[in-house]
């Protein structure tokens, strides 16, 4: 079922480069072929392929969730991700490094599920998220006017430090400390948080995964926009944000 096996790895840490390493022996021993992502490549002195050009049939990731959250806006929801913790926060992990190997003869021997993970798309020319969309001002001190809209119906009106709108694998990111509810990843819903709001009003709501969510920014102002605290653009007035379930989804093994 797996034949071309893509290794990342975090850089940061000479232990997760390490056991990148070791993977790929791993993996070439069992007569597979390994594809080494092209920094993590350069470390130990072989050939790589950067991870937007590379075709493989899993992607194996040593690292943190920040780690993840890279490989996936570079793979773009084209290959399935397993993922080896070697970090602070691993949300996304699926194994530890002294399981890694054992989980990885299950996976090669076909005991293993996919879970899909839903992700949001914009109107804004952006990268899908995986995690949350947040719309802010540029300067953190400056509030902004907004008003939020699903489906049309408007359902807040306010002066807020920012907006988060997330999924369910990012309610347990970003949207929760801004005071919003773990959703179990299981339900299709999305989550709509605002950071600071000025009144007691505007409260975190939950909404089905098939509305249209609408952010309209009223200041004078400019605006950040942050997807998965990886990828930011700044945009000028007039500006409507629309937020909405996309096609593509992320696949952990």
């Amino acid at each position: 079922m797996f034949k071309k096996i893509v290794i990342t790895s975090r850089l940061d840490r000479e232990d997760a480069v390490s056991l990148a390493e070791k993977i790929v022996q791993f993996i070439r021993e069992k007569g597979l072929k390994p594809i080494l992502e092209a920094q993590l490549a350069s470390k130990l002195g072989e050939k790589g392929v950067p991870l937007d050009k590379v075709d493989g049939d899993l992607v194996v990731v040593v690292g943190g969730d920040g780690t993840v959250l890279w490989v996936v806006h570079k793979i773009n929801g084209r290959i399935p991700l397993y993922v080896v913790k070697v970090g602070k926060v691993g949300f996304f992990a699926d194994t530890i490094p002294t399981k890694v190997f054992t989980s990885l003869e299950k996976i090669f021997s076909g005991k293993f599920f996919y879970d899909e993970c839903l992700m949001l798309k914009t109107n804004l020319d952006m990268p899908e998220a995986l995690n949350e969309v947040r719309i802010g001002t540029i300067i953190p001190q400056q509030m902004m006017e907004i008003s939020v809209f699903v489906d049309e119906v408007k359902i807040a009106e306010d002066r807020v430090d920012a907006v988060v709108v997330a999924t369910p694998v990012g309610a347990s990111a970003y949207a929760l400390s801004a005071g919003a509810n773990i959703v179990d990843p299981r339900v299709e819903a999305f989550l709509i948080a605002p950071i600071c709001p000025l009144s007691s009003n505007f409260k975190p709501y939950i909404v089905p995964s098939n509305v249209k969510i609408s952010i309209k920014p009223e200041s004078k102002m400019e605006y950040l926009v942050l997807i998965d605290g990886q990828i930011q653009k700044i945009f000028k007035q007039p500006l409507n944000i629309q937020i909405w379930k996309s096609e593509k989804k992320t696949v952990f093994l």
